[in-house]
């Protein structure tokens, strides 16, 4: 929360994607930047700016709304609850990228490569393989898809990995830090509790505007999760954990919306 507000067309994105699908007018958009903090001459040119780069689209006069066609984050950040329900049955099994074959030339290019691998909670193991529990619907073909949507490297292959030695099995699931996760979903629930006790005592706009960055960063954190089966990490602190933060946005909506639509 002491971290400096985000950007002006970081908070349009936002709104929008609060918004689930629904457009937005340009005058609640630029006060939406006003509460965050931006002047109404800096969120019109933010919402400028992400029209000419199509990052959202006019729908009608002065209407706004997410445009998240080909763009995979964005639909993430959109319907993050989603992405959760994509989990699947877990029999055993890893997918496995290997990179040893992507150009290190264009940093550019090779951080989207590693943003997906981090987004798809892949890990790296040994010589350019990067692995993953094989626990998500669609399997191997629509992850497949989703890492080249999100960026993956041409030359990248990614496939099922199976007959790793019992040793080596224990050695892969020591790549993700279960104990830390869980801290990291206690700490997150916390802070949740601990801001919706603090909002009815806090004006409007100031309660407007603890949702909106609490909000956001949480959900940013949420689609970097692993997305670990419960074989690996008990389910239980993230069922929660995002129970919590559902509730918590359909209350920061409703804020808003009274922040936005005074009576």
């Amino acid at each position: 929360m002491d971290a400096p507000p985000p950007s002006a067309t970081t908070v349009v994105l936002d709104l929008l994607a609060a918004h689930e699908g629904r457009p937005m007018s340009a005058r609640d958009l630029c006060e939406g930047c006003a509460i965050i903090g931006h002047g109404e001459a800096v969120a019109r040119v933010a919402i400028t700016r992400l029209l000419r780069q199509k990052k959202i689209l006019r729908q009608g006069r002065a209407l706004y709304a997410l445009n998240v066609a080909g763009r995979p984050l964005q639909r993430d950040v959109s319907a993050w609850r989603r992405r959760i329900d994509a989990m699947a049955t877990w029999s055993g099994g890893w997918i496995a990228v290997h990179d040893a074959g992507v150009s290190r030339r264009d940093r550019t290019l090779l951080r989207r490569h590693c943003r997906a691998l981090d987004l798809r909670g892949f890990r790296g193991w040994s010589g350019g393989l990067w692995l993953r529990p094989d626990n998500l619907r669609g399997g191997v073909l629509a992850l497949r898809a989703d890492l080249q949507a999100l960026g993956l490297g041409e030359g990248a292959q990614v496939f099922v990995a199976s007959g790793f030695t019992l040793e080596q099995c224990a050695g892969i699931r020591a790549l993700w830090d279960v104990r830390a996760l869980a801290a990291d979903y206690a700490d997150r629930l916390r802070l949740l509790e601990e801001s919706g006790r603090r909002l009815p005592a806090l004006e409007p706009r100031a309660a407007a505007r603890e949702c909106l960055l609490l909000g956001r960063a949480l959900i940013g954190q949420m689609l970097r999760d692993p997305l670990l089966p419960a074989e690996m990490a008990p389910d239980a602190p993230r069922r929660h954990l995002v129970e919590a933060l559902e509730a918590y946005q359909a209350r920061s909506r409703d804020i808003w919306r009274a922040v936005l639509n005074p009576a």
